[in-house]
């Protein structure tokens, strides 16, 4: 029943779209509406968590708009959610070689390297997105995350005593007290990974320290 009336709604989001741009912009070609409904039908999905349906709507919307940075944006977004994540690099790489300052293109370049365990590569990513919009408090955390787990390596590595005795350990607070005065509402995840910092240094386990970091993102 559920996904009866997510089709419902997909197909009047598709007219809806329609109806809108022929009244609003006579000029714009069928083709156009029709790429535009379909992503936005997509994103009608992506929001139902159905990803794989939103794929293959984007898919359609690409079909008739190929270079269409926005329906790129949305596929490798849904590509993601499926966990197709070498994919939707391919796709963001594309998309940063036209567009370097794209903040959000650069914050996904970022995260893929993240996901690989490059944590040096994603702060410079993270670096050069705050350079571009200082006040995102969610790639502040992001960044703290990866000095946070770079630490982590630096502590093994080093044989270090304390891990708040690195830079790195240092530089992961900073970005998570900038994190939470942007936008205070992440007081309750950034005391969830200064907590679970403290668990590994008392246990030294990093796989629990990384799943808590996962699960408060």
């Amino acid at each position: 029943m559920q996904m009866k009336w997510i089709l419902l709604s997909a197909v009047l989001i598709v007219a809806g779209v329609a109806v809108a741009f022929v009244a609003l912009a006579p000029a714009v070609t069928p083709a156009g509406i029709a790429g535009d409904g379909e992503a936005a039908a997509g994103d009608a999905f992506m929001l139902a968590n159905q990803s794989g349906i939103a794929l293959s709507l984007y898919d359609s919307a690409l079909a008739m708009d190929a270079d269409n940075p926005s329906f790129l944006k949305k596929k490798g977004e849904a590509l993601i959610r499926s966990g197709k994540t070498d994919e939707a690099g391919q796709i963001y790489r594309q998309l940063y070689a036209r567009n370097a300052n794209d903040t959000a293109v650069v914050i996904r370049m970022g995260d893929f390297r993240y996901w690989q365990g490059d944590y040096a590569g994603a702060i410079a990513y993270y670096d050069t997105a705050l350079a571009l919009q200082p006040d995102n408090a969610k790639t502040w955390l992001r960044q703290g995350d990866a000095y946070l787990l770079l630490a982590v390596g630096e502590y093994h590595e080093q044989h270090a005593v304390f891990l708040d005795s690195l830079d790195t350990y240092r530089k992961a607070m900073d970005d998570y007290a900038k994190a939470q005065k942007f936008d205070p509402r992440l007081s309750a995840v950034v005391s969830a990974r200064t907590l679970a910092a403290d668990q590994f240094q008392a246990n030294g386990n990093e796989q629990d320290m990384i799943a808590s970091l996962r699960a408060s993102a």
